[in-house]
């Protein structure tokens, strides 16, 4: 008799294949596996050298990196060119040019209040605003003037060789002194700050999952932006600049592409680079976009800077941090350049960029659509009664015409009615999928 045994277990091995790439694949997609994967050169890399050159295709250098550049990784460099990776081979990464970004002017300090905080901690507010008449009081007066930033490293060993003498020290390496520069030159402007020296050590791919914690811990002070503060392995030329007369670190930002909420973070990204090349061209060198999430799926505003490189001085990159602080006072608060304290006319302590506001609005209407839709979809009467009411008013025939002004008016309060229960329905749903996330926030 035949045995059956061969195609039975061919069978069973494919079907556990399929399971593991099944399996693979929705970890990729997981932020936390992201973090998973070393995204930085090692200490043996560093001292060796051993920096990845990213190159155009004339073979040009673009930049050098201590970051890890894979296929699909993008670089905005400072002249806004923006370039894609397409291959990689040991320490040389080749991307091709895509376009020249146009980052627009950013308005500073007169931008609308940002939802992406409000929308979360105002939410039953609102929906009693929709759902009764106008009520005394509303925000404070002291929530309404509150300037709040939030700094920390996941990273706390970097440190600067020329300052420090050794690119890393377990504990609380040179960059904490980075942070501390950029903390002091903010409250100068009268702005509050959290500077959170928690130590994720050791340096390794566990970091980010440790330094979560933390983030979420400031998360809870509701600030208008959180800086996670590093420093770059690189050649001290890549990031040396003068600005001013002055020897400075450049500042890089990165943006992780396994962050759901990558769109908000780029724009936020791009605005601040173009607020930063009006106010000190130079400054910023430019935007990697690279793999990982970098606990930026906590909040949109939460941007990784690398501040200079491990061969660049610790008092250069001080000093640079004084001025990306001109740099956030104007972009959040509207505080001109060299001046302290008070905000410009009309100025919101919540100005979170246009880049962001924009982005929330679409999912907004995004999701009055969906309302819309899902409404219709389960009462198909109530669609057909939609537009036998609209032909009733607006059709050839209709009563708008024949009856004049009386029914246009009629028409608008049904039109505003809509609407009002559009708004109420949008709101209620984000107050559910508010709830959900804080849920799932406080259990991880």
């Amino acid at each position: 008799m035949r045995s059956r045994f061969p195609s039975s277990f061919f069978l069973l091995a494919l079907l556990i294949l399929l399971c593991v790439f099944a399996a693979g694949e929705n970890a990729w997609k997981n932020p936390a596996f992201a973090e998973t994967l070393l995204n930085e050169l090692d200490t043996e890399e560093i001292a060796a050298a051993k920096y990845y050159r990213l190159m155009d295709e004339e073979g040009k250098i673009i930049t050098v990196t201590g970051r890890r550049i894979r296929i699909g990784d993008r670089y905005l460099d400072e002249k806004n060119r923006l370039y894609e990776v397409y291959r990689v081979r040991d320490y040389v990464a080749t991307a091709r040019y895509i376009r020249t970004e146009k980052l627009g002017k950013v308005k500073p300090g007169s931008l609308a209040p940002s939802f992406l905080t409000k929308l979360e901690k105002n939410i039953s507010y609102l929906v009693q605003m929709v759902i009764t008449l106008p009520q005394k009081g509303g925000t404070s007066k002291e929530e309404e003037s509150r300037k709040l930033i939030a700094l920390y490293h996941t990273h706390n060993d970097e440190s600067y060789v020329p300052s420090d003498g050794t690119d890393s020290i377990y504990g609380s390496g040179g960059v904490h002194q980075v942070g501390a520069s950029l903390k002091a030159a903010l409250e100068q402007k009268n702005i509050n700050v959290i500077h959170s020296e928690n130590l994720h050590l050791p340096h390794d791919q566990g970091a980010y999952r440790r330094s979560r914690d933390t983030a979420l811990e400031l998360l809870q002070r509701n600030p208008d932006v959180i800086f996670d503060i590093h420093r770059d392995a690189a050649p001290s030329d890549v990031y040396a600049a003068k600005i001013d007369d002055q020897w400075v670190t450049k500042i890089q930002f990165v943006v992780g592409r396994q962050n759901p909420s990558s769109v908000v973070t780029r724009r936020f990204a791009y605005d601040m680079k173009s607020l930063a090349d009006d106010i000190y061209p130079g400054l910023v060198k430019g935007i990697f976009m690279g793999w990982g999430n970098y606990n930026q799926d906590l909040t949109p505003l939460n941007l990784l800077l690398e501040v200079g490189g491990h061969q660049n001085s610790r008092k250069a990159a001080e000093e640079s941090m004084v001025l990306f602080a001109d740099v956030v006072a104007k972009y959040f608060y509207g505080i001109p350049v060299g001046e302290e304290g008070e905000t410009s006319p009309g100025a919101d302590s919540r100005a979170a960029g246009a880049g962001a506001w924009g982005a929330v609005v679409v999912i907004l209407l995004l999701v009055a659509a969906a309302l819309g839709a899902f409404y219709f979809l389960n009462n198909p009467a109530a669609w057909e009664r939609f537009k036998e009411q609209t032909n009733n008013y607006l059709g050839r025939n209709g009563f708008v015409w024949k009856e004049g002004y009386h029914n246009l008016v009629l028409t608008g309060k049904r039109i505003m009615a809509g609407l009002r229960a559009i708004v109420l329905y949008t709101l209620i749903l984000g107050q559910l999928i508010s709830a959900f996330f804080s849920r799932v926030r406080r259990r991880l």
